[in-house]
C-alpha cells in the first residue's frame, strides 16, 4: 500500500519538471499541470480509500520528507540536464531554462528546492553527529549544483531568494556557533548589510531596461487598482484592461522613454496587483493569508521549543518530525512570496505544490485537534468525491486541449479543421486564446466573417497588441479601411516600438489614395529605431520608402 502512496508522491515531484508534450497548444507549462493533478487526483483517492477501509497508511510527516527527498532528487536530475544543454549549447543570452519556457519557472523551482536540502542536510547532521559523511557529501554537492545552476537562469529574483536563503543560515550559523552576543549583533548586521547591499546593486544595475519595464507595467497596473480598488474589474480583468492602458499612456505620451521598452503584456509581474485588479482589495488579502499561515504557524511552534530538541533523543526525534511538516517549508513559502512580489510563480506547478503541501500540514494539525474520528472519516470521503473530480475535469481538459491543438495544426492545409474549431467552440467559449486561434484560422481559410465574429469575441476577455492587428487585417481584406486603420493605430500605441501596425496603416491610406497620410507613416517608419533587426524589419522599411 505505502509503495502505491510513494509512486503517487514519485509523478508529482517529477511533474513540476516535465519535459515539453507536443501534443497540446501550450507545450511546456499545461503537461506539467496535467500530471500534477493527475497524481494529486489518485493520491486524494488512495488515502481517501485507506482512511475509509482503515488500510495502513504512512504518517503524513513520513509521506512529506519522502516527498522532499523526491522533489530535491528531481531538481538534481534537472540541474544535471541544463548544465548538458550548457556543455553543448552554451549558455542562452537571457538565461537558462531546462525544461520551461522560461528562466523563472526553473529558477521558482530551484528556489522551493535548495532550502529543503539545506534542511535535510541539516536535519541529518544533527540526527547522526557528522557520521555518514557520504550521504552528507551528496545533499551538500546538490545543494552546491542547484545554487550554480539557479545563478546560470540570471534571474533576478531567483538570485534574491538565493541571498535572502544565505542571510538566514549565516545568521543560523552565527547563531549556534558565536557565543558573545555584542559578536553575534555585529555579524547579524554585517550579513544583513552585505547582501542588501548586493541585492540593491542587483536590481538597480543588472537588467536596466527590464527593470525599467517593470516599473513602467507596475505603475499602469496601479492606475487600475486605484479606478476599483475595493471590487476590481472582475475576472479577466487585467487582461480587458491592461493594454488599453497602456496605449493610452503612449498616446499621451508619444516620445516617453518607456516606448522602446513597451511590449504584449498578459501579467503584472506581481500576484498581489494581478489579483488586486481583477477581485478588488479581498484577493490579495486571501494570498497574503494563505501564504503568511503557515509561516505564522512555524513561528509560534519555535516559541514553544527549540528548532534541533536538546534534551534527549525522544526529545530530538519528536522535534525532528514537526521540524520536516512546517519548518522544512517555510523557506520555500518565502521563496513563493517573493516570486509573487516580482514574478507569476502560480505560472508554475512549483508554488501550486509548495503552497499545497503547507496549507496540508496546517490542516491535518487542525483536523487532529479539532474533530473526532467519525468526522475525519467524512472529511475523507468528501476528499475521495473531490479527487474523482479533480481526475474527470483533467481528463476532459486534457483532451479538449488535444484536439484544439490537432485543428489548428491542420488549419494551415485543411478546411475541415475550422469544423473542429466550431465544435470545440462551446467548451472554450471564454478562453481569449482559443477565440485569438479560431479566428486566426478562419482568417488563413478566408473566412472573413467568421474571423470577425471570433476576434469580436476575443475582445471581450483580452485586449493586445496582436488581437487589434488580427482585427486590423480583417477589416483590411474586408475593405473597412477607416476600422482597420483604427485597429492599427490602437495596436501602435500599445506596443510603439513595433513595425507591423505602421505598415498596416502605409497599407490602408495607400489602398484608399490618402497620399499625403500614407507618406506621413513611411517618414514614421524610416524614423524609427529598430529594436530587434529582422528580415521583416528590412522588408517593411524597403516596402514603405
Amino acid at each position: 500500500m505505502n509503495k502505491f502512496t510513494h509512486l503517487c508522491l514519485l509523478v508529482i515531484c517529477l511533474s513540476c519538471y516535465w519535459p515539453p508534450i507536443y501534443l497540446f497548444t501550450d507545450t511546456f507549462v499545461l503537461p506539467k499541470f496535467y500530471l500534477l493533478l493527475l497524481s494529486v487526483g489518485c493520491m486524494g483517492i488512495w488515502v481517501a480509500l485507506a482512511k475509509g477501509r482503515g488500510w495502513g497508511l504512512p504518517p503524513l510527516n513520513d509521506s512529506l520528507r519522502k516527498g522532499c527527498i523526491l522533489y530535491v532528487t528531481m531538481s538534481v536530475l534537472e540541474c544535471l540536464y541544463v548544465l548538458g544543454l550548457m556543455a553543448s549549447d552554451g549558455i542562452p543570452q537571457r538565461g537558462v531554462c531546462g525544461t520551461f519556457e522560461n528562466p523563472a519557472g526553473l529558477a521558482l523551482s530551484l528556489c522551493a528546492a535548495i532550502p529543503v536540502a539545506i534542511e535535510m542536510l541539516i536535519g541529518r547532521w544533527r540526527l547522526e553527529k557528522g557520521k555518514r559523511k557520504a550521504e552528507l557529501a551528496l545533499w551538500l554537492l546538490a545543494i552546491v549544483l542547484m545554487a550554480t545552476v539557479l545563478v546560470f537562469t540570471r534571474s533576478r529574483t531567483g538570485l534574491i531568494c538565493l541571498s535572502f536563503f544565505l542571510v538566514v543560515y549565516a545568521c543560523r550559523g552565527i547563531h549556534h556557533l558565536v557565543c558573545k552576543g555584542s559578536v553575534r549583533k555585529w555579524l547579524y548586521g554585517f550579513a544583513v548589510v552585505s547582501v542588501s547591499a548586493s541585492l540593491v546593486l542587483l536590481v538597480c544595475f543588472h537588467k536596466e531596461d527590464s527593470t525599467s519595464g517593470r516599473a513602467f507595467i507596475l505603475g499602469r497596473t496601479w492606475e487600475l487598482v486605484k479606478e476599483h480598488p475595493l471590487v476590481g474589474h472582475g475576472a479577466g480583468g487585467f487582461e480587458r484592461e491592461y493594454m488599453l492602458r497602456q496605449a493610452a499612456y503612449f498616446k499621451e505620451h508619444p516620445d516617453s522613454e518607456f516606448a522602446f521598452l513597451a511590449d504584449d503584456i498578459r501579467h503584472p509581474l506581481n500576484e498581489f496587483l494581478l489579483l488586486w485588479v481583477d477581485y478588488g482589495v479581498l484577493g490579495p488579502a486571501l494570498l497574503l493569508a494563505v501564504l503568511a499561515a503557515p509561516l505564522w504557524m512555524v513561528f509560534c511552534m519555535r516559541g514553544k521549543r527549540g528548532l534541533g530538541g536538546k534534551n534527549g533523543k525522544a526529545e530530538v526525534g519528536e522535534s525532528e518530525k514537526r521540524h520536516e511538516s512546517m519548518e522544512v517549508l517555510s523557506l520555500p513559502m518565502v521563496a513563493v512570496f517573493v516570486f509573487s512580489c516580482l514574478s507569476y510563480p502560480f505560472h508554475y506547478p512549483a508554488a501550486w505544490l509548495v503552497v499545497g503541501c503547507a496549507l496540508l500540514t496546517l490542516a491535518a494539525k487542525l483536523v487532529r485537534m479539532l474533530l473526532n474520528e467519525r468526522s475525519r472519516k467524512t472529511i475523507a470521503y468528501m476528499a475521495l468525491f473531490a479527487g474523482v473530480a479533480v481526475l474527470t475535469l483533467t481528463i476532459n481538459d486534457a483532451v479538449h486541449e488535444y484536439r484544439w491543438n490537432r485543428a489548428y495544426r491542420h488549419s494551415f492545409r485543411e478546411r475541415a479543421a475550422l469544423e473542429e474549431y466550431e465544435r470545440l467552440h462551446g467548451y472554450f467559449a471564454s478562453n481569449p486564446y482559443f477565440l485569438y486561434s479560431y479566428a486566426m484560422a478562419s482568417f488563413k481559410r478566408g473566412d472573413l466573417d467568421r474571423a470577425s465574429r471570433m476576434i469580436e469575441e476575443c475582445g471581450k476577455y483580452r485586449s493586445g497588441y496582436n488581437r487589434e492587428l488580427l482585427a486590423a487585417d480583417i477589416c483590411f481584406y474586408r475593405k473597412n479601411y477607416a476600422e482597420a486603420a483604427a485597429h492599427y493605430e490602437l495596436a501602435s500605441r500599445m506596443c510603439p516600438v513595433r513595425f507591423a501596425p505602421l505598415e498596416g496603416l502605409y497599407k490602408v491610406h495607400e489602398a484608399t489614395g490618402d497620399t499625403l497620410r500614407r507618406d506621413e507613416v513611411a517618414r514614421r517608419i524610416a524614423q524609427k529605431q529598430v529594436k530587434v533587426q529582422s528580415w521583416d524589419v528590412e522588408r517593411i522599411k524597403k516596402r514603405c520608402q
